[in-house]
């Protein structure tokens, strides 16, 4: 198990942290975390690395008052998240983390439903 607060933390940092590495490397060089293409390798819908985690990080945050129901990840899920911020490393002396309000935000709200849930992947 998981704290929901700290899964959410950790999440908008990332968001932040990938925000910050293409402000200085473009936004064009950013990952796509899922795409399609057409046979002739054009690309015709895809997922940046940015919007993958910023749509988690609202289905955490909307959790089960949003939709009634639990947001659950598995340990794949956890690498990911390592290997985005291995790849968005930034310098952090130029760094300007846009994150302030939302942190502000987090750390105000109540914190009845803490916990998340981590699913084991079976083979």
């Amino acid at each position: 198990m998981i704290e929901r607060k700290k899964l959410l933390e950790n999440l908008l940092r990332l968001r932040s942290r990938i925000e910050d590495w293409c402000e200085v490397n473009g936004y064009e060089n950013m990952d796509n975390q899922a795409e399609r293409k057409f046979e002739s390798n054009e690309i015709v819908w895809k997922r940046t690395d940015w919007e993958f985690v910023d749509s988690m990080y609202g289905a955490v945050y909307n959790g089960p008052r949003g939709f009634g129901n639990d947001y659950s990840f598995n340990n794949d899920t956890i690498k990911t998240w390592n290997r985005l911020w291995k790849r968005y490393k930034v310098d952090t002396t130029i760094t300007n983390y846009n994150l302030e309000s939302e942190w502000e935000q987090l750390q105000q709200m109540d914190w009845d439903d803490s916990e998340m849930k981590i699913i084991k992947k079976t083979s």
